[in-house]
């Protein structure tokens, strides 16, 4: 009788030892992972200022002596692009309705050298921008600008 229990016992512990072996039985293939390092190096940027953001006030010479003369108001910018602009406003200060006022603009490249002129009352204005560290208006190289009030 002990045999049999001893052999149904036996045969019971094969069976759930068996039974665990084939839960996680199978054939697998071990799995590698290689992952890699990689590193870059950016090369130094070197920032460039463009001709057209080059340009500086002391490029015009501001004539006065002449009758009427008076410095103009400067006031220098830059555009949506980057580049320098800068304008130039005649106006009495305070400023004067009725004062019939001119900017002209002259050229050493051009003969005759005034190459334009902006007129108001009260005031007015020209706008130039810089063209290859050149000031520049309807495409010519400006280098004096005059300001002239008349009352």
């Amino acid at each position: 009788m002990y045999s049999q229990i001893l052999a149904t016992t036996l045969l019971i512990s094969f069976i759930v030892i068996a039974n665990q072996c084939a839960a996680t039985g199978g054939t697998t293939t071990p799995t590698t992972t290689t992952t890699a390092t990689v590193t870059t190096t950016a090369a130094p940027t070197t920032t460039v200022a463009t001709a057209c953001a080059t340009c500086t006030v002391d490029q015009i010479i501001i004539t006065t002596g002449n009758d009427g003369d008076s410095p103009p108001l400067t006031d220098e910018g830059v555009d949506a692009n980057g580049c320098a602009t800068i304008t130039y406003t005649c106006e009495r200060t305070p400023q004067v309705a009725t004062d019939v006022v001119l900017i002209t603009y002259y050229s050493d490249n051009e003969n005759p050298r005034d190459v334009g002129t902006e007129n108001g009352v009260g005031t007015a204005n020209v706008v130039m921008n810089c063209v290859d560290g050149n000031w520049v208006k309807d495409g010519i190289v400006i280098n004096e600008v005059e300001c002239q009030i008349i009352t």
